[in-house]
């Protein structure tokens, strides 16, 4: 049970890896790798403790958490077009390791602890929420995103107070880890983790898919329709304007002298007004 979530978690980061590998314009990618093998080392620190000691590997292994989320959120956020909210996500990791830290190596509690790092992990996840929230022309991979991030946030704040005030405080980490806290933690990471990757690799595809679309409907010099991509919009635009009476006109434009443009200064020359 100790292995399955960094094994999931190294898997996805794997395969995001290999398709940054074979899409490098697309680095939200290789943001995304970063985050799975980081939420990796954070398990593993958890259960394999380092010879510089408990509290060290505890540090590290909830710094991976934090750096893992944040990743995650930029990487989402980046991929559709949204400005990363840097300060929001560093304000919140920052105070949140911050918390950690004064409840680790000055007044230790291993509650308080869970408790600051987890709000800190819900808070990302809530501001992801609010970033794909004004995502415009949202398809049903961003949608589901969105309700993703809201429960990755749902369960960072309710689960945690809930199994909290039912159980109480914990004193030691045997406690904790015996405990129906690390128990759902480790499921619904495991959960969360794989929709999120399906459905940041169904994005990816239709990224693809999209962007060959684009290859054969537009003309690469100017980035206009051509006549397939034409033909297709135009048919769209005649339904919906037909069954919605609306009138509809067709504004044509053309370049004067431009064969003699071409003939004095070169095809290369040309091209510029074009494009």
């Amino acid at each position: 049970m100790a292995l399955l979530n960094p094994t999931i978690a190294l898997a996805l980061g794997a395969a995001f890896l290999v398709l940054w590998c074979y899409q490098r314009h697309r680095p939200y990618l290789a943001v995304l790798a970063a985050s799975y093998a980081l939420a990796a080392g954070g398990f593993l620190f958890q259960h394999f403790t380092l010879p510089a000691g408990l509290a060290p590997s505890k540090f590290l292994s909830n710094l991976c958490f934090c750096l893992a989320g944040s990743c995650l959120v930029g990487a989402i956020v980046a991929r559709h077009g949204r400005p990363v909210p840097y300060v929001g996500i560093g304000v919140l990791a920052g105070s949140g390791m911050a918390a950690f830290s004064w409840f680790l190596f000055v007044q230790s509690d291993l509650t308080w602890r869970i408790l600051v790092v987890n709000f800190a992990l819900g808070g990302i996840s809530l501001l992801a929420a609010a970033e794909l929230r004004v995502v415009r022309g949202n398809g049903p991979t961003e949608k589901m995103l969105f309700v993703l991030a809201l429960l990755s946030g749902l369960n960072f704040f309710v689960r945690t107070l809930a199994i909290i005030i039912a159980n109480g405080p914990f004193k030691s980490y045997d406690e904790l880890y015996a405990s129906s806290y690390w128990t759902t933690a480790l499921l619904l990471h495991a959960l969360l983790s794989l929709l999120i990757a399906l459905c940041l690799f169904t994005a990816a595809a239709l990224d693809v898919v999209w962007a060959l679309k684009a290859e054969t409907h537009t003309d690469p010099l100017s980035g206009i329709l051509n006549r397939r991509g034409f033909e297709e919009r135009s048919t769209v635009l005649l339904d919906q304007c037909a069954r919605a009476g609306f009138p509809l006109a067709l504004v044509l434009a053309d370049l004067d002298h431009f064969k003699a443009l071409n003939d004095q200064y070169g095809h290369e020359a040309g091209d510029h007004p074009v494009a």
